[in-house]
């Protein structure tokens, strides 16, 4: 995903197929390997890549959209194709009408090659009869009276300061020209989420127990937010732990959920449990229970506190 946000996408399609050639029942790779062949105009073997993704998994409406959005612009390049050929076949007939009907170069005469040969070297006559420079422009009097009362060529004063204009974009004021800028957000995502997550707590059901998140860690990846010629694009791909401690009864446990693949495009994460070796085995199922499954206890509460952040950072 990295490559693709970069707008590398040529690594990214050689990424996906090293992932399908590794488990050819990787269902991301073959979404990756779609959206980089579309950014490729390679519209058949996208179309085909996502057909194979959504045998893989039927209920993905993810891969319509990519065949769709495929079928698309394959039709839109193909118009445009076409106007273009129909264009150029309009200009070389205008040319060659132009060139049919162009007339005869009109011989000069001596005043003129006179003429001709002294601008040439660089020379003319003034009104006074003076030789002078070719680029020389004389001002009449009714000009220079003109130049003098509109007040051209004299100092003015600034009587308020320069505003500068809104950049598109969200850049900086100084950056009017719109030039490349990125603002890192590495250090505010790990804050939203440390702000967002600890303290969250899932209360176990007929029972006094609860299994609470505890601590954001080992964040690693990229987050920032780029403008340049006023387009704004955000680029996110992350992955970090969400440590958490259940208790119930005298008994407790500690473990982490590893997020990986965090992204700003909609893609869900990965998210792999990880209870601590010395978990109690009661504690253990419990975890089983309310932990790892992605549809009940405090997974689904954590995926939708991340999702609320990375929807804070695309409106950034």
């Amino acid at each position: 995903m990295v490559r693709l946000n970069l707008n590398k996408v040529e690594g990214a399609l050689e990424d996906a197929n090293k992932c399908i050639e590794l488990d050819p029942k990787f269902v991301k790779a073959y979404h990756r390997k779609a959206q980089a062949l579309v950014r490729l105009s390679e519209w058949d073997d996208a179309i085909k890549a996502a057909e194979e993704g959504a045998k893989l998994e039927p209920d993905n409406k993810a891969f319509p959209e990519l065949i769709e959005k495929a079928q698309k612009d394959r039709e839109k390049d193909a118009a445009d194709k076409a106007r273009l050929k129909a264009d150029a076949q309009d200009v070389r007939v205008e040319l060659h009408n132009a060139s049919t009907a162009r007339a005869p170069p009109k011989p000069k005469d001596n005043a003129d090659k006179e003429n001709e040969s002294s601008e040439f070297r660089g020379y003319k006559k003034t009104a006074d009869g003076r030789t002078t420079s070719y680029f020389h422009t004389d001002i009449s009097e009714e000009a220079k009276k003109l130049i003098e009362a509109q007040g051209f060529g004299k100092p003015q004063k600034l009587d308020a300061p320069v505003e500068a204009g809104d950049i598109k974009g969200g850049g900086s004021q100084w950056n009017q020209a719109g030039t490349y800028e990125e603002k890192g957000m590495t250090k505010w995502l790990e804050d939203r989420l440390k702000s967002g997550l600890i303290g969250l707590k899932f209360n176990l059901p007929h029972s006094d127990g609860s299994i609470s998140a505890t601590g954001v860690a080992e964040l690693k990846g990229d987050c920032s937010i780029s403008v340049s010629r006023g387009k704004r694009r955000h680029l996110m791909d992350v992955s970090f732990n969400v440590e958490y401690e259940a208790k119930v009864g005298s008994s407790s446990g500690t473990g982490k959920l590893a997020f990986t693949e965090v992204t700003s495009d909609g893609d869900d994460p990965e998210v792999k449990n990880e209870p601590a070796s010395d978990v109690p085995p009661a504690i253990r199922e419990v975890l089983d229970a309310f932990v790892k499954p992605a549809g009940q206890g405090l997974q689904p509460l954590v995926l939708a506190e991340i999702r609320k952040t990375i929807e804070e950072y695309k409106g950034k």
